[in-house]
C-alpha cells in the first residue's frame, strides 16, 4: 500500500484496501515453486527485499543484503520470519504446550500466527510505535528496562533487534532476567562470521555513516563470531542451529525461500546461572 493511500484513508478502510491489494498480489504471483509455511500459499516467486550495500558484501553479513526471493506476496513474511516459524513449529514445543511468550518488535506475519495460537499466552511488545506497522494490541516496553517480573516467560522472541541497541549487553541481561529457569529465547541478529570480534564504534552516529559501516542506517554494530560469547556472558546456554545439520527434520528448505546461510541462535536459561 502506498504512503499516499494510507494518508487519506482512515484505519478501517485502509486495512480493507490492504487486504484486497495483498489478495490480488498473491493471486498474481501464484505458482508452485515456493510455499510460505506461515500463510500456506504457494507462488512462482517471492518478492525481492533488503539492501545491496558494499559493506554487506565485503563482510558477508548473514541476515542482511538483498535477496530476490525474500518477501511473501500474500502475508509479507520475510525469509527470516519463515525460518523462525519452521524451527518453532518443527523442532520445539512452542506450539504444542502452554507457553507464556514475550515477542519483541513483533513481525506482522508472525504476530498474526502467534496471537491466534490457543496454547500461547502471547505478549507482543515494542519500544516505538510505527503507525500502521504494529497492531494497537502491541504494548510498549523498553528492552533495557522491561517492566515484567523476573522469571516470567517461557519464551522470548527477539528477531533482528539487538543490532539497533547501543547497550545490547544490558538488553541481553534483561531478556535473561524475565525468562523462567529452563526458558528459551531466539535472539537473531545479522552477523559476519568473517569477523572474530563485533565491530562497533560509538562515534559513528549519522544515518549515512551507519549505512556505510554497519549496513543499515539504524544499526549500531556488525556482530562477529564473538556474539555467542556475549550471549553466554549474559548467562545463556547457546545452541547454534545450522540448516541441514542441526535442523534436518523439515527436509529441504529451498521451497520455503529461506536464507540457507542463516544460523538460528537458540538460547536457554539454565536452572542455575553458570559463573563464567
Amino acid at each position: 500500500m502506498t504512503a499516499s493511500v494510507k494518508k487519506y484513508l482512515p484505519p478501517g478502510p485502509a486495512r480493507l484496501f490492504k487486504r484486497i491489494y495483498l489478495t490480488i498480489r498473491g493471486i498474481y504471483y501464484r505458482g508452485n515453486r515456493y510455499t510460505c509455511p506461515i500463510c500456506g500459499h504457494s507462488f512462482r516467486k517471492m518478492l525481492p527485499g533488503g539492501f545491496d550495500l558494499p559493506v554487506i558484501r565485503e563482510k558477508q553479513i548473514v541476515g542482511a543484503g538483498r535477496r530476490e526471493n525474500d518477501i511473501c506476496p500474500y502475508c509479507q513474511s520475510t525469509d527470516r520470519d519463515r525460518l523462525l516459524f519452521l524451527f518453532l513449529q518443527r523442532e520445539t514445543d512452542f506450539f504444542n504446550t502452554p507457553n507464556l511468550v514475550l515477542h519483541i518488535a513483533p513481525e506482522p506475519a508472525l504476530y498474526r500466527v502467534f496471537s491466534k495460537a490457543k496454547n500461547l499466552d502471547y505478549h507482543p511488545a515494542t519500544k516505538y510505535s510505527e503507525g500502521f506497522y504494529y497492531s494497537s494490541k502491541v504494548e510498549t516496553a523498553d528492552l533495557l528496562d522491561l517492566h515484567f517480573d523476573e522469571s516470567t516467560f517461557d519464551w522470548v522472541i527477539c528477531n533482528h533487534v539487538l543490532e539497533h541497541i547501543p547497550n545490547d549487553r544490558k538488553a541481553m541481561t534483561e531478556i535473561y532476567r524475565v525468562l523462567k529457569p529452563k526458558g528459551k529465547a531466539i535472539l537473531q541478529v545479522p552477523i559476519s562470521f568473517k569477523l572474530e570480534t563485533t565491530f562497533e564504534d560509538e562515534k559513528i552516529t549519522s544515518k549515512a555513516d551507519r549505512e556505510k559501516f554497519f549496513g543499515q542506517f539504524d544499526h549500531v554494530r556488525i556482530y562477529g563470531a564473538d556474539y555467542v560469547q556475549r550471549l553466554k556472558s549474559a548467562g545463556f546456554t547457546v545452541h547454534l542451529i545450522r540448516q541441514g545439520k542441526d535442523f534436518s527434520s523439515v527436509g529441504k528448505l529451498e521451497k520455503y525461500a529461506v536464507n540457507p546461510e542463516e544460523v538460528i541462535f537458540f538460547c536457554e536459561k539454565p536452572e542455575k546461572k553458570v559463573r563464567l
